[in-house]
């Protein structure tokens, strides 16, 4: 975080910049999810995943699992790190 030398002003200024770097780290992580989302439903639609073929589904369904989980974790670790700055700015006295 900012050096403790610093103005108030330089701080917010440095913190508004990483809280936008996290905040479009956020929107990124949902951006992936739905698209990952639509598509699977795509390859579904299309047949291109036969969901009468056990081996095809369960490595879909490992992939998804993988992958929400990976996601779900990288939006919760990003959420925290907003809600940090956003306190940190509150802190400070300009």
């Amino acid at each position: 975080m900012p050096d403790e030398k610093l103005p108030d002003r330089i701080k917010k200024n440095i913190l508004d910049l990483h809280y936008n770097k996290y905040l479009q780290y956020y929107n990124t992580a949902i951006i992936i999810f739905f698209t990952y989302c639509i598509g699977i439903a795509i390859a579904f639609i299309t047949k291109q995943i036969d969901y009468k073929n056990l081996n095809q589904l369960l490595s879909v369904g490992f992939v998804t699992i993988s992958f929400v989980s990976i996601i779900i974790t990288l939006m919760l670790k990003f959420k925290k790190h907003l809600i940090n700055i956003l306190e940190e700015i509150k802190k400070l006295r300009f």
